[in-house]
């Protein structure tokens, strides 16, 4: 039995006790001193039992720690994944055969973990593993499972009751539309969304494969790799959803209802109203990132109007997250002066009148681009191109 590479015991401890302890809720039987064996179980007290064979780690003279991991698990049928090597023999140390031990042979399973990722993929899906059937379905998800699932959901906004369809436990929300399935698998989660253009725009985000999927569902996301950047996702969703929802408009106008005694003072303050809005949806949409340089510091981002406020026809215009980009100061600038505009595909396109040296004094090399560019932004932008490109203020 051979294995690529080798996790020494102590690191294997390590990701057990504070990396994954509070996701899988493990907990340890033993105290800090044992020696060989350390006995856990998955899901809290009394749940199913394994344990991590760490050599002479606290031996008095000679310390000699293993220098791979090996985990003991209940009877089971070890997955094939990349990194995990099922054992041929049963390990039967002391610790093992203790009366509240229940791996001890031959009730026991047991396997070589080459590196941290497969160590963190065998116990995720050793704590969703319900028995002798390997098939996945979402009803036979695992109480603890279920509960991190709907608990990150309900966070993100989705306050509806989740249902069960098919591979996925699905969730929507009273507060915006679409919907979002989740299923667990040995090394973390797939989600599927019902909107194309708002899984694409949170993929770029947290670096996740995007796919066609089939009706009623449109994208599948994958490598959502563990349970926090799930929960992230869901927030992300949930935002992008109710900017698409049209929130930031239903609360301008929400705010018009009760507008001030004068004219002017109206004007001003529903524009300063409204330009608040917008901004919070800029944010929400497009993460707290300016969307050509990736710079994360919303105190400094910049919501920019593609069509200028005093040039749109409507509120539903004026508050459009299409009708917008989130920039870094100096990108504002120049956008909103025409200097720099962009095209379809997203790529910056820079007005002749700003020299080389100025250029390069701005950082702008030419192949600056909008990071996630929809097609419901290009009305916008060819508006620009046409009144505001090259008509420097």
């Amino acid at each position: 039995m051979t294995i690529p590479a080798k996790l020494p015991s102590e690191r294997a401890l390590e990701i057990i006790t504070v990396g994954l302890s509070p996701e899988l809720a493990i907990h340890h039987c033993d105290n800090a001193d044992r020696s060989k064996a350390h006995l856990f179980e998955v899901g809290g007290p009394g749940g199913r039992q394994f344990a991590l064979v760490v050599g002479d780690m606290y031996a008095a003279k000679g310390p000699k720690p293993s220098q791979q991991t090996r985990i003991l698990l209940e009877k089971c049928k070890v997955p094939e994944m990349a990194g995990v090597s099922p054992c041929d023999d049963d390990y039967s140390g002391s610790r093992i055969k203790q009366a509240d031990s229940r791996i001890a042979p031959p009730n026991q399973s047991s396997c070589l973990v080459a590196d941290e990722s497969a160590l963190r993929g065998l116990l995720r899906w050793y704590a969703q593993y319900r028995g002798a059937s390997d098939d996945y379905d979402a009803a036979s998800l695992g109480s603890l499972e279920r509960t991190r699932l709907e608990k990150a959901a309900q966070d993100a906004g989705f306050d509806l009751s989740p249902t069960v369809e098919r591979d996925w436990l699905v969730f929507r929300s009273t507060a915006f539309p679409g919907t979002v399935g989740v299923a667990s698998e040995i090394a973390g989660y797939r989600v599927v969304v019902s909107d194309a253009g708002l899984a694409r725009r949170v993929a770029t985000e947290f670096t996740a494969v995007a796919a066609d999927a089939s009706p009623p569902w449109a994208v599948y996301l994958n490598n959502i790799q563990d349970y926090p950047t799930l929960h992230r996702l869901f927030g992300r969703i949930a935002a992008v959803s109710r900017v698409l929802a049209g929130e930031g408009l239903r609360a301008f106008e929400e705010s018009r209802r009760h507008p001030p005694d004068t004219t002017e003072a109206t004007r001003l303050v529903v524009q300063r109203v409204g330009q608040d809005i917008f901004r919070a949806s800029l944010l929400a949409y497009w993460g707290q990132r300016c969307a050509v340089s990736g710079l994360a510091v919303p105190g400094l981002l910049r919501a920019s109007h593609i069509k200028p406020w005093a040039d749109c026809a409507s509120d539903a215009e004026r508050l459009d997250v299409f009708n917008g980009l989130l920039l870094a100061p100096h990108l504002d600038a120049l956008f909103d002066g025409g200097w720099v505009t962009f095209l379809d595909s997203g790529q910056i396109r820079i007005s002749d009148a700003l020299d080389a040296a100025s250029r390069t004094r701005l950082g702008l090399t030419g192949a600056e681009a909008i990071i996630g560019l929809t097609e419901r932004h290009q009305a916008y932008l060819a508006w620009h191109r046409e009144h505001c490109f090259d008509r420097k203020k």
